[in-house]
């Protein structure tokens, strides 16, 4: 009877586990894209709507639809491509700096869920503490191997965006501060269950680099561009997401936020 319990118990556990990790995974694609500062360009006439674009890509993925995708949307819009930045109103320059994978790290959390699990229902059984801790034990077990398997993939492309505005007076600029680079952080997902998540982790090694130095400069100097900056993040997030189903959803993502400043 004790051990038929036990089972009972264990399979029980497993099934409440098993529904409620199964449905924090991300079986839809979820997509978003931000931008830190807005860029507002002073309206033109249309004969004066030329754009010289250059974008590169520090990130380490290869990547070769960005441009052409900006491009396209901007001609969409109205505005001429040039190849000389001479001749252009608008000069767009870009980097992505960032073009990688992380993952929740949910294990420990679903293994903690299951354990709590499998021993609230050993003890409602009657299973006694034996029972109960075997339950707990074996839901902590299939919890963790639940909770693995459905953790979601997170695809994230961070890049830095200069726009320079041609103007026919001389813009008195000055530049200075600290230099800094753009850091991504990583929050928790909603929902009860990925309250027991870990922090999400990157797929790489575990070796990071971190500048501690500081560069202070300052330049003034006179130019016939208003300069505008911003930076802009994407992230694409599914459970098994693969890298090239990712990329192009990040890349139409950032190319269709950088053509909205037109």
């Amino acid at each position: 009877m004790f051990k038929t319990k036990k089972i009972v118990s264990i399979v029980a556990s497993a099934a409440i586990v098993g529904s409620l990790l199964a449905g924090c995974a991300t079986t839809e694609l979820q997509t978003q894209a931000k931008m830190s500062s807005s860029i507002f360009l002073n309206p033109v006439k249309k004969s004066l709507r030329i754009v010289y674009v250059d974008i590169r890509n520090t990130s380490g993925q290869e990547l070769n639809n960005i441009q052409p995708l900006v491009e396209q949307k901007l001609k969409s819009r109205g505005y001429v491509l040039t190849e000389d930045p001479e001749q252009a109103k608008y000069i767009l320059m870009a980097n992505v700096l960032f073009a990688n994978d992380k993952k929740e790290n949910n294990a420990v959390g679903g293994a903690v869920a299951g354990a709590a699990t499998g021993a609230g229902i050993g003890a409602y059984n009657g299973s006694g503490a034996g029972g109960s801790i075997a339950a707990g034990i074996a839901g902590g077990l299939i919890g963790g191997l639940i909770a693995k398997a459905t953790e979601d993939t997170i695809y994230q492309m961070v890049v830095d965006i200069n726009v320079r505005e041609k103007t026919d007076q001389k813009v008195k600029t000055t530049t200075g501060g600290v230099k800094g680079q753009a850091k991504i952080s990583d929050n928790k997902r909603a929902g009860f269950m990925n309250s027991f998540a870990g922090s999400v982790k990157s797929n790489e090694g575990g070796g990071e680099l971190n500048n501690n130095s500081v560069q202070v400069s300052e330049q003034s100097y006179e130019t016939n561009y208003i300069e505008n900056k911003t930076t802009i993040f994407a992230e694409a997030t599914k459970m098994n997401l693969k890298l090239e189903e990712a990329l192009p959803i990040l890349e139409e993502k950032i190319a269709t936020q950088i053509s909205g400043i037109f």
